[in-house]
């Protein structure tokens, strides 16, 4: 497979380089060296890289190619999470712009997958780990209302849908499609995310730079300001709901908030010098078992903004999610990509680029000081 390896190390304080010779000092050894690295993987090209869903039980990852309606399997080591194996396989015509996808609990194995283009839903069977065996289309959902699915996530026995053409959030009955309701929308909506504490559902919409509160209960629907400009990543985390703020084309701020169940959003801020200007477009959390400790990743891309940095930044926590301990800054290999997505798997992270039709690897282990230390001494 087609890779590129960047690698940043930084030897422990505590050891000392022998005056003659090379190699690891006496009494450490190249497991007491904390490094991380990148490697990208190229993916067949394309015009656009979009969205990516680990798949429950498989060392298999599913990465949708929008433009020309491609669903890549990227068979992954189960040891390492290096990718071993990828190829791309059609899932639809020209015109049908495969966006979305979101693992299903109600049919295990299955993935959800939007046809923007196409105006409709799928259910998707991956075929198992065997990069080279294709997915099979096992159900159709026509969108009943509205235009242009881009976000789908299934919820119970409902899918909720950002219909980003008609600027509309559909909630559709998955086992009974007839049962549907559509919530109007501003400008752009993007992501749709129930709230883990309130139950509420929320739609992040861009073009607007507000977000849209749904109580499904009450069939209320009211918008809510965020601090700065275009709302994108929107999803569900610890103690709330959190969302990334992307900025405008001159611009980012690094900016990125927590909604709480009453609806109120506290507001954080980058401070490494990197990245307090990052237009952040993704933020994701880790799996249970991964073992990192409190702490967000946040995806920093150029795809609004050429001068702002490809970036990825880990976020430290304390125990409650209040205050930011600590950042550690990753700047992506190929800049200008306009990186899109983020998963986080337990020994590894991955990242899309849009435009480089590359899938990067994130290492995560051996790491835990910050990327922007305090100047030292200049004598």
């Amino acid at each position: 497979m087609e890779r590129r390896a960047f690698h940043r190390a930084l030897l422990l304080s505590g050891v000392t380089v022998p005056a003659l010779g090379s190699g690891v000092a006496i009494g450490a050894t190249a497991n007491d060296v904390p490094s991380r690295s990148v490697v990208e993987y190229g993916l067949p090209p394309t015009k656009d890289t979009h969205e990516l869903v680990k798949v429950p039980g498989l060392p298999l990852v599913l990465v949708s190619q929008m433009s020309d309606a491609r669903l890549v399997k990227v068979r992954l080591d189960p040891d390492t999470e290096e990718a071993v194996a990828v190829r791309a396989h059609p899932l639809g015509g020209p015109g049908d712009m495969l966006h979305g996808l979101a693992v299903s609990q109600r049919y295990p194995g299955m993935v959800w997958a939007t046809h923007e283009g196409g105006n409709r839903l799928l259910l998707v069977d991956p075929g198992g780990a065997d990069v080279d065996v294709p997915p099979r289309v096992v159900r159709v959902i026509d969108v009943p209302e509205g235009r242009g699915p881009h976000y789908v996530g299934e919820y119970d026995d409902r899918l909720w849908v950002s219909l980003k053409t008609s600027n509309d959030v559909l909630s559709i009955d998955h086992a009974d499609p007839s049962r549907y309701r559509l919530y109007r929308a501003r400008e752009n909506p993007i992501f749709v995310a129930r709230h883990p504490l309130s139950g509420e559902f929320y739609a992040s919409q861009d073009d607007a730079s507000l977000i849209l509160r749904i109580d499904p209960r009450a069939d209320r629907v009211t918008q809510i300001p965020v601090e700065g400009r275009t709302p994108v990543g929107l999803v569900p985390g610890p103690t709330g709901l959190w969302v990334a703020m992307l900025g405008t084309k001159e611009q980012g701020t690094g900016t990125f908030g927590r909604i709480d169940a009453r609806g109120r959003i506290t507001w954080f801020r980058l401070q490494s010098s990197e990245v307090a200007d990052a237009g952040l477009l993704h933020i994701a959390f880790d799996p249970p078992d991964a073992g990192r400790g409190p702490g967000a990743w946040l995806l920093g891309s150029s795809i609004i903004c050429d001068d702002v940095l490809d970036v990825v930044v880990r976020v430290a926590f304390d125990a409650d999610y209040t205050r930011v301990v600590g950042e550690e800054v990753t700047v992506l290999p190929t800049q200008h990509c306009k990186a899109h997505r983020l998963l986080p798997l337990r020994r590894s992270l991955l990242v899309t680029e849009l435009t480089s039709s590359t899938l990067a690897r994130l290492t995560t282990h051996a790491w835990d000081r910050p990327t922007d230390p305090q100047p030292g001494d200049p004598s």
